[in-house]
């Protein structure tokens, strides 16, 4: 059993993460193995998010005054809580997998950019192109139209030298 120092330690380190984090996604882990949560926290981890056990208590206390007290109601069982700190579609991705590989484990809801979200809205979220993949999908257009104008330029240029070429024959 926590001390009552302890316990207000973690609750002023959650409260932090409610307030800084944008992403929080909420979780039934119940019944997993060891191994599972920890190849779920592996995969989590390449997204630059972490999940986080915590007792339902501990958590509503967190998230009084925060954004997060939209999510008190799905503090109930085996909650593990994940807070996503840039790509929070790579997370959502993270979830869904996991959801489809091990039957036990449930998305119960969560904050998406500081507004509550369903589990279909995180299943819609997880079907966005990653932070990685829209950076480059964006480079791709901006190289677009510079490659364009070069292909103009190279091409202009052969049509020139072909007329001169022409030109040089008939003379």
């Amino acid at each position: 059993m926590l001390s009552k120092e302890t316990k207000q330690e973690v609750i002023n380190q959650i409260s932090e993460r409610f307030k800084s984090n944008p992403s929080v996604f909420v979780l039934e882990y119940k019944g997993l193995t060891v191994k599972e949560l920890e190849n779920v926290r592996k995969e989590l981890k390449q997204t630059n998010s972490e999940l986080k056990i915590v007792k339902n208590t501990l958590l509503m206390k967190a998230a009084e005054d925060t954004d997060a007290s939209q999510l008190n109601d799905l503090f109930v069982g085996s909650t593990a809580v994940a807070f996503c700190e840039n790509d929070s579609a790579a997370a959502a991705k993270v979830f869904v997998k996991s959801a489809k590989d091990y039957e036990l484990f449930n998305i119960k809801g969560g904050l998406f950019e500081g507004k509550f979200v369903s589990l279909e809205e995180i299943e819609t979220i997880s079907k966005l192109p990653s932070r990685v993949e829209l950076i480059a999908q964006f480079m791709g257009l901006l190289n677009s139209p510079m490659t364009n104008v070069l292909y103009s330029l190279q091409n202009m240029q052969t049509k020139f030298l072909y007329a001169l070429e022409a030109l040089k024959e008939k003379k």
